[in-house]
């Protein structure tokens, strides 16, 4: 191999570096926002691809729900108006697919089929609804 070719493969192997770092800060910049958006009612986090929503209340954690982004169903997603809330279900055929802990009743577990956040009266349905479908778009980039 000669210079020119190691030359080559070292700006290839760079660029590559730069763009999958560069596309793995988005995800915490899109949970920052989001996390703005429905504070303090919940905290979303990440581990990779597994995303962890702490829900609270009057300050209090009262549950934590964890589900693999990659078994939600994008088309899903969508807002209550009955129940004042955005949900997104697990693809049909992954019946359970949010492990729900509810920390309040001694870490009881359930799993679920899908993950909800309920709105509080300042919060604007299509700004969660589009900050949650960008979040979820780059995780499944990303990871």
């Amino acid at each position: 191999m000669n210079l020119t070719s190691s030359k080559f493969i070292i700006v290839i192997v760079g660029l590559l570096f730069i763009a999958t770092t560069g596309h793995a800060q988005d995800v915490p910049a899109s949970i920052d926002a989001f996390n703005e958006t429905l504070a303090p009612a919940y905290i979303v986090s990440n581990k990779k691809k597994i995303l962890v929503i702490e829900g609270f209340r009057e300050g209090e954690q009262v549950k934590i729900d964890q589900v693999n982004v990659f078994d939600l169903d994008m088309e899903t997603l969508k807002y209550s108006e009955t129940d004042q809330s955005v949900s997104i279900k697990c693809y049909s055929d992954l019946d359970g697919c949010v492990t729900s802990t509810l920390t309040r009743e001694r870490n009881k577990k359930s799993y679920r089929n899908r993950i909800v956040f309920g709105l509080e009266d300042n919060a604007s349905k299509e700004e969660v609804l589009n900050k949650l479908r960008q979040l979820l778009k780059q995780m499944t980039e990303t990871y």
